[in-house]
């Protein structure tokens, strides 16, 4: 098998969560144990290879995929929280730009080379959160990860580092 066969169980929803937006369901990956270990297998063989000491997951559904690819590779796990007040300690905060919206992201302060974990790449507002707040706190990122792309977006990821898409 490979990464067509976990391609074709992403459902596609128009107009959610509002009008004008393609939602990617990828629930159905994370329901069929051989898709999803597929996608693990294809997110690690792109991976291994980079010098990295955490994975930096946003929440929540990079939480999903983003815990298992820390197990598998034996790196630490680093929450990007998108409410405050659910990390305790010393926290960095930043806001940015969602597809429809803006949002918060916190971090706790740490040091060591980052990795960017997340589901889908929209506009890139999110991702550029998640590199701005881990550079507060202390961390070095180094690469991004997505799973999936929304191509109705212009997408500006301005982040240095390199950016790679599974799906």
């Amino acid at each position: 098998m490979d990464i067509n066969y976990t391609k074709q169980q992403i459902k596609y929803y128009q107009d959610f969560p509002i009008k004008g937006v393609e939602y990617i369901d990828l629930n159905p990956i994370y329901k069929n144990p051989k898709a999803r270990n597929i996608l693990v297998a294809d997110c690690i063989r792109l991976i291994k290879n980079i010098e990295f000491d955490y994975l930096a997951l946003i929440e929540s559904r990079g939480f999903l995929i983003g815990s298992i690819l820390a197990d598998k590779l034996e790196k630490g796990i680093i929450l990007l929280r998108s409410k405050k007040d659910r990390l305790p300690g010393k926290i960095f905060t930043v806001k940015h730009k969602l597809e429809y919206g803006e949002a918060i992201m916190q971090a706790q302060e740490g040091t060591g080379k980052v990795l960017i974990f997340d589901d889908v790449l929209a506009t890139g507002g999110t991702a550029n959160g998640a590199f701005k707040v881990l550079n507060k706190a202390g961390y070095t990122p180094v690469f991004s990860l997505f799973l999936a792309e929304l191509s109705q977006f212009k997408t500006i990821c301005d982040t240095p580092h390199k950016s790679s898409m599974i799906l």
